[in-house]
C-alpha cells in the first residue's frame, strides 16, 4: 500500500503563500470592533502627548515675572511732557487685593531704551535735529517709594492712585524708557512692563565736521589801524602840550633893534661837598683843628712821662 508525499515543489509552495495572504486579509474582518478601538486610543494618546508638549514650551516661553504679576498698573499719560526739568506720571495701581498694610514700599525701576539727542550737523548747521539713538544693556535708574493704600481714617482700600515725579538732577533725561514696578519685599511685579516716553528738550551736541586748510585768514586791518590811531593821540597831545605857544614864544625872544645885553660875570666851579662857600677865615679853621689835637696829645704825653720818671 503507498502513502501519499506531500508535494515540495515550486506548485505546492505557490499555493500555501497564496493561502496564507488570504489569511491575513481575513483577519480584520473577522476581528473588526477590537482593532478599531486599540486604534482610536492610540491615536489619542499621541494627540494628549503632543499637546502636553506644546504646553510645556508655553510655559517656557513666557516670562517668569508674568507669571507671578500681582494687580495691574494703569499711567494716565505715557508720554509726559517736561516742565521744569521735572516730569510727573500719573498712575492708578489695583493691588490685587487688600493689603495688610496702608503702606507698601515698592522699587520703580527705569531702564532707558532709546536717548533723544539734538545736534548740530553739517547739513543744519544752525537748527540742531533730533536723533533717536537706540541704547542696550543700560542701568537701570531705581527709585524707591512708598505707596500709600489706606486714607487719614485709617481705612485700607486694593486700589489707589498714585503721582511720581522724575527730575533731571536724577539722572533722567528726554527719550523712552522701560517702567518696572516690584515690591520691595518680595520681588513681586506689579502689573505688566510698561514702555514711556519723556518729552521734553536735552543739550545740544555739536556734530558738525572740523574742516583744516592752509589758507590764513585775512587779518583785518581796519581794527588795527583805528587802535593805532587811538594810541597816537595821546603822544600827539604830549608833544603839543610841550611845545611853547608861538605867541610866547615871540613875546619872550628879543627884538632885532634894541641892544643886546651884557654877559654874566664867570661863576667859579663848584669843588664838591656841600655846595657852600666859605670865608678864608672859615675856610683855614679845619686845618687848623687837627694841629691842636696833635700838640695837646703831645702834651699829654710829656706830663705823663715827667710823673714817671
Amino acid at each position: 500500500m503507498r502513502t501519499a508525499r506531500p508535494r515540495t515543489g515550486p506548485l505546492s509552495q505557490l499555493g500555501a503563500r497564496r493561502q496564507r495572504a488570504a489569511r491575513s486579509h481575513a483577519r480584520p474582518a473577522h476581528a473588526g470592533p477590537g482593532a478599531a478601538r486599540r486604534l482610536d486610543g492610540g491615536r489619542r494618546l499621541l494627540l494628549a502627548r503632543v499637546v502636553a508638549a506644546a504646553l510645556a514650551l508655553l510655559g517656557a516661553w513666557l516670562p517668569a515675572t508674568a507669571a507671578h504679576a500681582a494687580g495691574t498698573v494703569t499711567l494716565a499719560d505715557r508720554s509726559p511732557k517736561e516742565d521744569g526739568g521735572r516730569w510727573k506720571l500719573k498712575m492708578t495701581i489695583n493691588y490685587g487685593g487688600t493689603p495688610h498694610l496702608g503702606h507698601i514700599p515698592m522699587l520703580f525701576s527705569f531702564t532707558p531704551t532709546v536717548h533723544y539727542e539734538r545736534a548740530l550737523t553739517d547739513q543744519s548747521p544752525d537748527k540742531p535735529i533730533l536723533n533717536k539713538i537706540p541704547l542696550q544693556n543700560q542701568q537701570a535708574i531705581n527709585e524707591s517709594m512708598d505707596v500709600g493704600f489706606s486714607d487719614g481714617s485709617g481705612k485700607v482700600f486694593s486700589i489707589t492712585k498714585f503721582d511720581f515725579v522724575l527730575r533731571r538732577d536724577r539722572g533722567f533725561e528726554a527719550g523712552e524708557y522701560e517702567l518696572v514696578i516690584k515690591r520691595a519685599s518680595d520681588g513681586v511685579q506689579m502689573g505688566q512692563k510698561q514702555r514711556i516716553t519723556l518729552q521734553g528738550e536735552n543739550e545740544i551736541m555739536d556734530r558738525r565736521a572740523i574742516v583744516f586748510t592752509g589758507e590764513k585768514k585775512k587779518k583785518d586791518t581796519s581794527a588795527d589801524k583805528a587802535d593805532a590811531e587811538k594810541s597816537d593821540e595821546p603822544a600827539k597831545e604830549e608833544e603839543t602840550a610841550s611845545e611853547p605857544a608861538p605867541d610866547a614864544a615871540e613875546a619872550d625872544a628879543p627884538s632885532g633893534d634894541a641892544p643886546p645885553d651884557e654877559a654874566p660875570p664867570p661863576v667859579e666851579p663848584k669843588q664838591g661837598g656841600c655846595g657852600c662857600r666859605l670865608t678864608p677865615d672859615e675856610a683855614a679853621t679845619p686845618l687848623a683843628l687837627p694841629l691842636v689835637v696833635l700838640g695837646a696829645a703831645a702834651a699829654f704825653a710829656r706830663r705823663r712821662r715827667a710823673r714817671r720818671g
